[in-house]
């Protein structure tokens, strides 16, 4: 006998859409659309990790506090005022867990990542969007102006994603002196930047800071992420969490990549000079191409009066993987987002887009 199990399902997530495993990966692929390293990671971490492979019969650390004290000598801060999680997107969720009910509202300017949005309606909050600027800036009356009873938490990324501009410090200042409720400032791309409120924290107990090893550390596959905030609010976090938030092999991949500093730095001055002509290389083309505070660029495509879905669909043809934004929250039909990746990388996609618009 079959039954049907639908009605037990809790409403929000039957609103919720259903995943899809993606594209192939294919061997000859250059994957541009999610935003990861495309470097290794540091030799440290390979040998690190083989190191602690032959003790994962045993549980992580409860609170992974070898990482936390790695953690507090990188961000100048103390051991309770860190929480690690099973990367940042980990750590949205439990953020929203612990401070919203059911019903509740969270702040997202919009665009901005999706994550907020999800991990919003998974646990029966209500997002509210207020659009950006122009400039994909925050309008700061705007936000203030959707403050009602049932807000707990705004949403800032900064730098934005997919937008990647970053949002200046006396807005932030103005932010945290205005709103009351939980202010969380996502820095996962803090090491592209240099620019963070971590010595904001002592002054403004509702600010939550969110970081990323995956990104800037090479580290995405691994899962890896913290948070930073006052010891209480970090002390409340941690009562929500999983009792092993983060695996021993992520946690020894992390220390490892930590330590090595020179390699970070290297790859980031890469990054750093190939965005540069990337983002050349696309405006020779006719691409609006805005400002980049992080490892990627965020283009338009209506100058050459194409689709960003035309555009990314003749490029997945062809192997190459960029993500399409067309009719994402507060965008129109003609952005699209793509890493910078290895120099050669970025060549070719370069070339691949020239021979599709002079087809």
């Amino acid at each position: 006998m079959t039954r049907e199990i639908t009605h037990l399902i809790n409403a929000h997530i039957q609103s919720l859409h259903s995943k899809a495993a993606g594209p192939l990966k294919l061997e000859d692929a250059i994957r541009l659309d999610k935003g990861e390293l495309p470097y290794p990671p540091s030799p440290q971490v390979i040998e690190a990790i083989a190191s602690a492979a032959s003790t994962i019969n045993r549980y992580p650390e409860v609170l992974g506090d070898t990482l936390r004290a790695k953690l507090t000598e990188y961000t100048g801060t103390t051991t309770e005022q860190i929480i690690i999680g099973n990367g940042s997107d980990d750590l949205i969720e439990l953020i929203v867990k612990v401070f919203l009910q059911p019903g509740d509202e969270v702040i997202l300017p919009t665009p901005t990542f999706f994550i907020y949005d999800f991990a919003t309606r998974v646990l029966g909050g209500v997002p509210v969007w207020v659009e950006r600027s122009g400039d994909f800036g925050l309008d700061v009356e705007a936000i203030l102006a959707k403050i009602t009873p049932k807000t707990k938490i705004l949403f800032i990324a900064n730098p934005n994603n997919p937008t990647a501009n970053l949002v200046p410090r006396q807005i932030l200042v103005e932010i945290l002196d205005r709103c009351d409720r939980i202010v969380v400032v996502d820095e996962c791309y803090y090491e592209f930047c240099q620019e963070t409120v971590v010595d904001l924290l002592p002054q403004y107990p509702h600010l939550i800071i969110l970081r990323s090893l995956s990104k800037s550390f090479g580290l995405a596959g691994i899962r890896a992420g913290y948070g930073l905030s006052n010891p209480t609010t970090i002390d409340y976090l941690y009562r929500a969490a999983q009792l092993f938030p983060v695996n021993k092999l992520a946690i020894a991949a992390a220390n490892a990549a930590l330590e090595d500093q020179a390699y970070i730095r290297t790859n980031i001055t890469k990054i750093h000079h190939d965005r540069g002509r990337l983002a050349q290389g696309l405006e020779k083309l006719g691409f609006l191409v805005y400002p980049s505070a992080t490892n990627f660029l965020f283009v338009n495509t209506k100058p050459l009066g194409i689709t960003s879905q035309a555009l990314v669909q003749s490029l997945e043809n062809q192997h190459i993987f960029v993500a399409d934004f067309a009719n994402k929250q507060g965008l129109d039909a003609y952005h699209f987002r793509t890493s910078v990746g290895t120099t050669r990388e970025n060549e070719l996609l370069l070339e691949k887009i020239t021979k599709i618009l002079l087809a």
